[in-house]
């Protein structure tokens, strides 16, 4: 196997290069300190990126030059996609995808110079080298993805300082979602309920952390996403608690105006690893609870992260997250943000 740390060297004067990860917005969000890295690496190059929304990259990367459709499941489905990015001649790409269908795609849009990384136990490895120039052997699960991606590009050679997320939060997004921009880091943002049960907390739990939340910071605001069961959960929480939250955002914001939202609260608070994700894109301290999982190195706050904090448990029954206390909750805020 070739080294891995001439890629750069090989690929510099490259005029259009890609990126490749999976599908999803958290992806897309920890992919964004290695595409920092990539921009920087390659000023003259095309940019290019298949990885969650285009949106998204449009909104918070304008120093992207071209995001694509994300990958479909299917390889089959990939078709059009892959014939699209034939007729764009890349000269270089880079895949910190482990799934089949990126690697396969990286392989057949016909760049002479094609770079992946050696994909973890879960899945077969032999043939993956195959599809390379160069491959990187960089450990998983052991660190938060945006550094697994950004530490296998410096493997490959590519330059660079300390990682940056290099978003872009327009000021507006904010004031669109009907907070004024005066408010700015006078409010907490708390995302109680999402796609699984088993990251909520009780709802006589959330009752009793929001009422000392807004006892102790004055303002807070509740926010969900759009699926109806979320949209009534989060109303009938909100007309349960003993004060009017600040705002209350039932499934009714943009992809924007929730990043705005994030990116101008004093700290945000969420059983869901998106919302964490956003928050350290944003700059925003964050406080989330989770039930520990094998992998969960791969989302967590790494130790140099210290705007986060995490409060897990080990319990592993159905239903509603449980052995998440709420002191240990109102303590990571006080840490992080002080007692009032």
């Amino acid at each position: 196997m070739a080294e891995a740390g001439d890629f750069y060297a090989l690929t510099r004067g490259a005029r259009k290069v890609l990126a490749i990860e999976n599908p999803a917005l958290g992806d897309s969000i920890h992919l964004l300190p290695a595409l920092k890295l990539l921009r920087d690496a390659y000023p003259q190059a095309e940019l290019q990126v298949v990885g969650g929304p285009a949106s998204f990259f449009q909104s918070v990367a304008p120093w992207i030059d071209r995001a694509w459709q994300p990958l479909r499941r299917k390889t089959t489905d990939n078709r059009p996609l892959m014939r699209a990015l034939r007729a764009e001649r890349i000269d270089a790409v880079y895949c910190f995808s482990g799934h089949n269908r990126a690697n396969i795609l990286a392989n057949l849009i016909g760049a002479r110079w094609r770079a992946g990384r050696r994909t973890d136990h879960n899945k077969p490895w032999w043939w993956q080298p195959l599809l390379y120039t160069r491959t990187v052997d960089y450990p998983w699960h052991r660190e938060p993805f945006f550094l697994q991606h950004w530490h296998t590009a410096r493997a490959l050679g590519v330059p660079g300082g300390e990682p940056q997320f290099g978003a872009q939060v327009d000021p507006r997004w904010l004031e669109q979602a009907g907070i004024e921009a005066a408010a700015r880091g006078s409010y907490l943002v708390v995302a109680p309920y999402y796609g699984f049960v088993g990251k909520e907390l009780p709802r006589q739990q959330y009752v009793e952390l929001l009422a000392e939340l807004q006892h102790r910071y004055g303002r807070v605001v509740l926010s969900c996403g759009p699926k109806p069961r979320e949209m009534q959960l989060l109303n009938e929480l909100a007309a349960l608690l003993p004060f009017q939250p600040y705002r209350v955002f039932a499934g009714n914001l943009t992809m924007e105006q929730y990043i705005g939202v994030v990116a101008g609260a004093r700290l945000h608070l969420s059983g869901d690893s998106g919302g964490l994700h956003v928050a350290r894109m944003a700059g925003t301290p964050s406080v989330s609870w989770y039930r520990r999982r094998w992998d969960y190195l791969n989302w967590a706050p790494a130790p140099s992260e210290t705007a986060h904090r995490v409060v897990f448990t080990d319990d592993t029954s159905e239903g509603q997250c449980h052995g998440i206390d709420n002191a240990a909750l109102l303590a990571a805020a006080q840490e992080l943000i002080g007692p009032a």
